[in-house]
């Protein structure tokens, strides 16, 4: 009996991660075709945050049945870069009371902060091989792996510093919430795309091949972010400076 309980319960947190994530990837396309700020983009933009939490949640869940180091990672920098990307919409002007960082802002940079540093961490000693050294096995770990958790845990320690920064002196540019919205959200919807080719298509992949699925949608969707931002970055400015000749 307490098996088959165990084993329903196992069920439930496997087949809802799944649905989560696959919800997940088919809603963000809807928020980024609508019109930033307007009704359905918000709408669109809670169901993928929901969506993302619950693949978080339930994946810490599934670890309890079955540990995977990469789940973990992915659900973690994802769901970090989620969180992150939502929360600042309600701290567009630090100064003013009700906008200024809380405790979940802190003690989220702090454990992305903590995670980040243990994931590089732990990429390093395999990379250098300390991991035999101290006693402990890798149990076959792929060496790209332990490269892949240094540049995780670099790029999430990366973002957690430069969120307690913004919460000690937001930027000077006023759009400045909404690049860091974009780039978040973005960056949290190409961590699922990763996890979606890893599961579906790396395994099919020779072993010296496998990683490519790992850094393939970062590669593609960084520089096309990068240029999304630059757009809005030119769209405001050049509202700006027709301001200020109508002023002048």
């Amino acid at each position: 009996m307490t098996f088959d309980l165990l084993h329903l319960i196992d069920r439930f947190f496997v087949v809802s991660h799944v649905a989560a994530g696959v919800l997940a990837l088919l809603i963000a396309p809807l928020a980024m075709a609508t019109a930033k700020g307007g009704p359905w983009h918000r709408r669109w933009g809670k169901v993928w945050f929901w969506g993302m939490f619950w693949v978080c949640a339930s994946t810490f869940a599934l670890m309890f049945f079955r540990f995977s180091l990469f789940l973990l990672v992915i659900a973690v920098f994802s769901f970090y870069q989620a969180l992150t990307g939502y929360r600042v919409l309600y701290r567009k002007n630090p100064s003013k009371d009700g906008q200024r960082p809380g405790a979940l802002d802190w003690i989220t940079a702090i454990v992305g902060l903590m995670f980040g540093i243990g994931l590089a961490a732990y990429g390093l000693a395999g990379v250098t091989g300390l991991i035999g050294q101290l006693g402990y096995t890798s149990n076959g770990t792929p060496f790209i792996f332990f490269v892949l958790s240094i540049m995780f845990g670099l790029a999430l320690t990366n973002d957690a510093l430069v969120d307690a920064r913004s919460f000690r002196r937001a930027p000077g540019d006023k759009h400045w919430w909404w690049y860091h919205h974009m780039t978040r959200m973005l960056g949290g919807y190409t961590a699922t795309v990763t996890a979606f080719m890893v599961q579906n298509v790396g395994r099919h992949l020779p072993d010296e091949w496998a990683w490519v699925v790992w850094v393939a949608p970062a590669f593609i969707t960084t520089p096309l972010i990068s240029i999304w931002v630059g757009y809005y970055k030119r769209t405001f400015d050049a509202r700006k400076q027709q301001l200020e000749r109508a002023v002048a």
